[in-house]
Parts: C-alpha cells; structure tokens; sequence
C-alpha cells in the first residue's frame, strides 16, 4: 500500500464541511468523516481553548483517537471534517506535520444566520452558557458533554459580561470572527495549507486547484465534481435575513473579516445548484 495521507477540513460549521465529506465518502480509497468523535473532541477543545487544560493532555486524546484512527485505516487517504478542532488546530499541526489543511471558509452572513435562526438551542444560549460558566469556575462538580454546553467565550471577565450582555445574535458573530481567525493562524505554521471559499465550489478552476491540493486520481475526479451538484445537510430549506439591527451588529464584529477573506460585507451570498 502506498504512504496513507491525512486531510483536516476545518471551518466554522455550516460552512460546506458535509458536503466535503460526502464527497470523500463516495471514493473507495478514502475513509471520510465527519466530525469524528466529534462531542468528546468539542468538550477538550473548548477546555483547552479557555486555558483549563494542558497542551500534553490534548495532545494524549488526540494520539489515542484521531492518530489511532488514521493509524489502522485500510484506506490511502484519511479525512476529518470538523468545527471541532479548528480550537486545537495548532496542536493538530504538531502531531501531524505532512497532513493537508484546509481552512473551508463561508460568507458569516450565511453561517451566522443559519446557526442562530437554524440551531439557536445549540449555540450560545445564555442559559446554556451559564452552566458552562458555573462548571469551569467549579460552582459544579459535573456538566454534561452535549454539545448545546461546549463551545468557547472570552476568557477576559470584562469581554465575558459584554459578550453576554450583546446577546446570542453577538455571541455567533464573535464565533464566526474567532474560529476562523484560529484555523487561519494555526495552519500557517503547516507545510500543506489552502484556504478555500464554499462559495466557489462550482467554479471549475477553483475546484481544480483544490482536487490537485488533494491529490485525487483522474479515475475519480469526476465522482468528486458530480458530489457538489446538490446541497448537503439542509437542516430547515429557508433563507433567514438579518434585520437592521443585526445587520450593523454583524458589520462591526466582522465587517473586516469579510473583507479579508473576499466577501463584501452586505452581499448575501447564494450557492446556485
């Protein structure tokens, strides 16, 4: 068997990592996952990015699971697409220097609407965020590892109460603003890195230039393309808008991560099938 490869897709959520997936899933020398482990894999990571845990503990998970994983696989390539470890990506970069990285970036108006208008229970709920903070200032001895409990806020306490004073339609841009900012500074340090808009998925050069980061033969470039022709895990088939309100809130946290990434901060983005 030839060297097996590793790809980590990583994005914010809601940004295109399932359709990645099961793209990947569809060609018979790749094993393809998709949030691999993925609950457990949240809880560490927002442990770690909120300074609760050591670097050598995240670095043991990871060898235990994903290396492990990747390390029986009867397949040549193995990929993980995940807005799990975009928090521990630079760790990630440690253990698996040759691995391919791609930073799946998506407009924040489609991501940040579709997580507060699509899953609001899931993220940033106060109530939900309260619990977080009662577990990790250790008010509780136990917290469960439902994902709607585990993602990260400010550590900085002054930042902590104007995060949650702004509300949750805040609290998803800062999300959008931060983790893309993480994947971004992490995988510069790696060898293989490409940034790629989700955007762009039906612009053939593109898409070729993804297809050879990735390696994939000419035999199965086709099942690869022929993946993208219709959208992947559509949770409600709706388009939510901001109102005025949330529109000037979402220009002042990400108006200029919009703009470095290639978007124009007013434009809402669709993907034609």
């Amino acid at each position: 068997m030839k060297k097996k490869k590793i790809i980590f897709i990583l994005g914010s959520g809601r940004c295109g990592t399932y359709s990645f997936h099961k793209a990947f899933e569809k060609i018979k020398n790749i094993e393809s996952h998709h949030e691999f482990f993925f609950e457990p894999t949240l809880r560490l990571a927002t442990l770690y990015r909120m300074k609760k845990i050591s670097k050598d503990r995240v670095k043991s998970f990871i060898y235990e699971n994903h290396y492990n994983s990747f390390k029986n696989s009867k397949h040549e390539i193995w990929v993980n697409s995940c807005n799990a470890l975009p928090w521990i990506s630079n760790i990630l970069v440690e253990i698996f220097p040759n691995a391919k990285y791609v930073h799946l970036v998506r407009s924040g108006r489609k991501v940040v609407s579709s997580f507060y208008n699509k899953f609001n229970d899931l993220m940033y709920k106060k109530e939900n965020l309260i619990i977080l903070d009662k577990f990790l200032n250790k008010k509780i001895k136990t917290i469960s590892s439902e994902k709607k409990y585990w993602r990260p806020t400010p550590i900085d306490k002054q930042e902590y109460s104007h995060f949650i004073k702004k509300g949750q339609f805040y609290r998803n841009c800062w999300y959008w603003s931060e983790i893309n900012k993480k994947i971004e500074n992490s995988i510069a340090k790696s060898k293989n890195n490409i940034l790629f808009k989700f955007e762009d998925i039906h612009k053939k050069k593109k898409l070729d230039e993804l297809i050879s980061f990735f390696e994939i033969s000419k035999s199965n470039q086709k099942i690869f393309y022929n993946s993208f022709k219709s959208p992947a895990n559509v949770a409600i088939p709706k388009n939510f808008y901001f109102n005025k309100l949330q529109n000037k809130t979402f220009i002042q946290k990400c108006g200029n991560d919009m703009k470095k990434y290639g978007y124009n901060v007013d434009e809402d983005y669709e993907i034609i099938y």
